[in-house]
């Protein structure tokens, strides 16, 4: 389909152009449709499936991107072309969702283990430092959504600079159902550093967030409806959606609203997922290997040796890439009653023979040795499938079907063992042709019809910076030595007037789900001291120099200049029983502590400010930019 020739046929009224973005932990898809209404026949829905040259041109591409250096072949470096020595960073996607510090030590882990000889050539040919990007998961993401954005307009380069400046655009982007915010942010921030924002598309309405099993539910219902005839939904009925990914699976529930004339369905129990992909097999196929071949032997392939999580900067080397590739021939092709499967270890382990298990680089993977591979994930997405049959039964209704969809849903001995926990309960599992790309065409689907669904998730960015001034512990490395100060009542030196940032500029906004942080502050104060006090946010506009210390915002006449006082908080001490408080003695004698908790609430049109202690609320404002 071309989306300009469907785009100037419409009217002003009518024009309308929808992506639908699903990155994934091992393969990501893209889709468009050039909607003139809240309707559109599924077969109009287009799928990205030419991503270039030595690209392999599936329905999707992988997640895969590498820093390294393209040889003479002029590589590009991601998705499926590589150079063949060039080292991979995988799984980035589920690195959004670890917590920073401890990505951050395990970064330097992995340096120092690597420096033995401090040679930093070395250290690239271990496949520890890959032309070693200093940049967090986030901007990894964005550097590979960058390509993806590129190929998309690429694809639709008749989608001309007039005409995205009179046709309305909405991007929808998946995520696993247990996303954290932290992880959403992120590949809000990803996904719009890429290039899906206004400076491209000026005429953007709307960035939606969907989960995936929504996403894949809402499409899969109607495919299955239109080939399989009208009787097989019927209203009332209640079906389970399971989207097993590369990282993620994901369990969503639905009732059938309504089936003529149109499918309406209506959405029942809580979302539920899992860290149980097929990438799980991986691992536990790599922990074999490892203990298999020995640490001298596997390192060879493979200079990760901690296998026991997803580590963040996952990588893979050359003779790992291809060892998986045949490796993931073996684990699609597995099924119950399968015989032995033999691998070939790669260059330089081609020879390789140890006793047992290794002869002359083959080994042999016992139909025992891979079921175990697979029955600990397996295990996890039946209980996921039970407790959302066991949440439809509480509300007095059966589940009928059992939709299963995602590149790992594909596996036949995943569908076999699911089937074979349902027998007993007379539900069918049933497995479309479009299982793999159904949540990307879902996320078309979900925006082509976002004003006819309740619970949509409309992303927007944090106006501006949110923060509060505060007196800091003084530290040489993080303080100017101009505040230095020293405690009234313990005499301990103290950084003053420090600000504290709550909310950066540009952060991720959800219209079903305002976003709440929160800070502890500590009050000391002495019995006869004033008890009425305030405390200001402050809102700074930029993200550019912003500053970390009231005197950087002080002009010559003493005024507070570029910060704003967005709202204050006036409380009083008086409210709070001193019985209850920590009591101390200091140089100038008995003072009290109170530790106080500020919150902000940011919602898309306004921001809340809270000030309490425990259980007692001692202050709130509001400001609102409606």
């Amino acid at each position: 389909m071309n989306p300009e020739a469907v785009l100037r046929d419409m009217t002003a009224q009518e024009q309308r152009f929808v992506i639908g973005i699903d990155y994934g932990t091992t393969y990501t898809g893209v889709a468009y449709a050039t909607p003139n209404s809240n309707k559109l026949p599924l077969e109009e829905i287009s799928l990205i499936q030419d991503w270039g040259l030595n690209m392999d041109n599936h329905d999707k591409i992988p997640s895969v991107y590498s820093y390294s250096l393209p040889t003479e072949a002029m590589e590009q470096n991601w998705g499926s072309d590589l150079s063949e020595d060039a080292v991979a960073m995988i799984h980035t996607k589920l690195e959004l969702d670890t917590v920073t510090v401890a990505g951050e030590l395990e970064l330097l882990i992995q340096a120092l283990d690597g420096m033995k000889s401090l040679s930093f050539q070395d250290l690239r040919r271990a496949g520890v430092l890959p032309a070693f990007p200093d940049e967090p998961a986030e901007q990894i993401v964005t550097r590979y959504l960058y390509r993806v954005f590129l190929h998309l307009s690429a694809v639709i380069r008749n989608f001309s600079e007039e005409l995205r400046k009179r046709v309305p655009v909405d991007i929808v982007i998946t995520v696993p159902t247990e996303w954290r915010y932290r992880a959403k942010n992120s590949t809000y921030h990803a996904v719009t550093n890429a290039g899906f924002d206004r400076k491209f598309f000026p005429l953007l309405k709307d960035i939606i967030f969907v989960t995936e099993p929504e996403a894949a539910a809402i499409y899969t219902a109607r495919h299955l409806k239109n080939t399989m005839g009208g009787d097989f939904l019927k209203p009332g009925e209640c079906f389970v959606l399971c989207d097993a990914g590369g990282g993620t699976v994901d369990v969503v529930s639905y009732k059938v609203w309504q089936v003529e004339p149109s499918l309406e369905l209506e959405r029942v129990g809580i979302p539920t997922g899992d860290k149980c992909g097929a990438i799980y097999i991986d691992i536990a196929f790599k922990k074999w290997l490892r203990e298999l071949l020995g640490e001298k032997h596997y390192s060879k392939l493979d200079g990760n040796l901690n296998l026991d999580r997803i580590s963040l900067y996952a990588t893979e080397g050359k003779a790992m890439r291809k060892l998986m590739k045949s490796f993931d021939d073996l684990k699609k092709r597995f099924c119950k009653g399968h015989r032995d499967m033999p691998l070939d270890l790669p260059p330089p382990l081609e020879n390789l023979t140890l006793s047992p298990g290794v002869n002359e680089g083959e080994i042999i993977i016992t139909y025992a040795t891979i079921k175990g591979f697979f029955d600990q994930c397996v295990k996890k997405i039946i209980d996921l499938l039970e407790g959302h049959i066991r949440q439809i039964e509480r509300l007095g209704k059966r589940t009928k079907n059992i939709f299963l969809v995602g590149g790992f849903g594909e596996s036949k001995y995943l569908q076999q063992e699911i089937d074979f926990s349902l027998r007993l309960r007379n539900i069918k599992l049933r497995v479309p042709d479009t299982s793999w790309t159904a949540v990307v065409r879902g996320a078309v689907l979900w925006g082509i019809e976002k004003d006819t669904i309740s619970n949509l998730s409309r992303a927007t960015p944090c106006p501006q910076n949110f923060g509060i001034c505060v007196n800091q512990a003084y530290s040489r490395v993080f303080h100017d030595e101009q505040d230095l100060t020293y405690h009234s009542f313990t005499k301990r030196p103290q950084a003053q007037e420090q600000l504290v940032w709550l909310m950066n500029k540009g952060d991720l906004v959800l219209s079903d789900n305002p976003h709440e942080v929160s800070h502890t502050i500590t009050v000391p104060f002495k019995d006869n001291d004033p008890k009425k006090r305030e405390i200001k946010i402050y809102s700074y506009p930029d993200n550019d120099h912003r500053p970390t210390r009231i005197q950087n915002s002080i002009d010559a006449k003493g005024l507070i200049i570029e910060l704003k006082v967005s709202q204050i908080l006036e409380y009083d001490l008086s409210d709070i029983p001193l019985a209850s408080l920590v009591k101390s003695k200091g140089k100038n004698g008995v003072f009290y502590t109170a530790e106080l908790k500020i919150s902000l609430t940011l919602s898309p049109n306004q921001l809340e400010s809270a000030l309490s202690w425990g259980e007692v609320e001692l202050a709130t404002d509001f400001e609102s930019w409606l």
